[in-house]
């Protein structure tokens, strides 16, 4: 029987084969539909607003209500993950994002939608942190980064999608048809991720080397035996979560932090606003819906390249400079008044702060944690990123609300950003061409 070493390096030196590509598109799939139910509201509370006669700070709540249940699912589903697996923790993450789509299209009042919300949030938190930990701990070393970066492109699509969806389902079928649209899709996934198999990496840590043996015999086009038994860094079967705030941890984690909140901040609150500004300055709903398709497109567009910047230029130069330009050209956004100049503006600042700063994020986050807290680790990070999006849209509201014009609001993103940008210089770690062994060996000492 095949060493740990020898099945992760197997893992590691493969080449992409049809399994992985197989694995990956489900994962895809799976994270579509969490950004689409996520970005729903943005579309639908308009009509939720007129509905309920909600407030301004009601309508904010509401808002950031997903947060509040992403914020818990995130950091308890994913600490459930390194116990029971990432396979069994997603299968429940996507259950419950999606039953409660559906409950959602029968909401009767402000409160039961709230609630409802909240609840979704909780499954819908779970499913990104699982993405990107299940995903991580399969694909070859040299593929990761792009391959774990370029799938939040496909989070972001979803905003396109749903904003053109919105546009026929809105006016055909109220914001309750929204919420329909999200659900149905996820029986068709959760039946794919039933059949997927469970993570090498933790079967490994559990002593459940003959199955590990056998799905690495599937993935990859190495022959593990092959390999050399052993290394002066074997895989540990023990690792202690108070590293996220220790040793060679503690300066990755508190940028991990800093920049995850600042990227949600912006990216949310960017997300929930933009569609009532375009309203507030004058344009139909219809193209309010069509302006922030397009800028969010981009900023999937921003993901794929980001993606192959990671793995050509590093993660720390790639993420720092997509911050930070990101920063800048959100501050000179706030000044646009035509819709030409509002879009093309707009299209490009999402380029560098939705994509080149978003999916390459994730895939940092998710390389940084040893396999026995990877889940927990990655969770933990993108809790700051839903306390970002429940700050944003609230924070926001507040300044819509005061009467402050346009270029304040866009200010205090572009600020933001440029915070996410200087913790990324001061405070990164780079992790371009490393396994993820290798990683955990450079900041703790200690193999994963």
């Amino acid at each position: 029987m095949a060493t740990a070493f020898q099945l992760t390096e197997a893992l590691n030196k493969s080449k992409l084969t049809k399994r992985h590509i197989s694995f990956y598109l489900i994962m895809i799939f799976c994270h579509f539909f969490d950004g689409f139910d996520i970005q729903t509201l943005g579309f639908a509370l308009p009509g939720i607003i007129k509905d309920f006669a909600l407030s301004p700070k009601q309508a904010g709540f509401l808002a950031s209500s997903v947060f509040i249940g992403m914020l818990f699912g995130g950091i308890i589903v994913g600490t459930i993950a390194d116990r029971i697996g990432r396979k069994y923790a997603i299968i429940f993450a996507a259950s419950v994002y999606g039953a409660m789509s559906l409950a959602a299209a029968f909401a009767t009042s402000y409160d039961s939608i709230l609630v409802i919300r909240i609840l979704q949030g909780f499954g819908l938190g779970a499913e990104v942190p699982l993405v990107f930990t299940y995903l991580s701990e399969f694909l070859p070393a040299k593929h990761r980064g792009f391959l774990i970066a370029s799938i939040i492109a496909f989070w972001q699509a979803a905003s396109f999608v749903t904003a053109l969806l919105a546009i026929y389902i809105v006016p055909a079928f109220t914001w309750r048809g929204m919420f329909v649209a999200g659900a149905i899709p996820v029986a068709v996934l959760l039946v794919l991720l039933a059949r997927l198999p469970e993570s090498v990496r933790f079967l490994l840590l559990k002593g459940r080397n003959r199955e590990a043996e056998k799905i690495v015999g599937d993935f990859s086009d190495v022959p593990a035996h092959t390999l050399p038994a052993t290394n002066s860094s074997p895989v540990a079967q023990q690792a202690s979560l108070s590293e996220l705030a220790t040793s060679g941890y503690l300066r990755a984690t508190l940028g991990l932090w800093i920049m995850q909140f600042c990227g949600g901040a912006v990216f949310i609150g960017l997300l929930v606003w933009l569609p009532s500004i375009f309203v507030k300055m004058g344009f139909s709903l219809v193209h309010s819906f069509v302006f922030t398709a397009a800028i969010t497109a981009s900023g999937a567009v921003g993901n794929v390249i980001g993606g192959y910047s990671i793995d050509l230029v590093g993660r720390r130069a790639t993420l720092a400079a997509a911050f930070i330009i990101g920063g800048i050209l959100t501050f000179f956004w706030g000044f646009a008044s035509s819709g030409t100049a509002i879009v093309l503006i707009g299209c490009v600042t999402a380029f560098f702060a939705f994509g080149a700063a978003g999916g390459p994020l994730f895939a940092y986050t998710s390389e940084i944690y040893p396999t026995r807290f990877r889940a927990t680790g990655t969770g933990w990070a993108a809790a700051w990123q839903r306390v970002g999006g429940i700050v944003a849209p609230i924070a926001l509201s507040s300044v819509l609300a005061s009467g402050a014009n346009n270029s304040t609001f866009f200010l205090i993103l572009a600020v933001t950003l440029l915070a996410g940008g200087v913790s990324m210089l001061f405070l990164g770690y780079e992790t371009k061409g490393r396994s993820l062994e290798q990683i955990q060996l450079d900041l703790s000492g200690k193999a994963a």
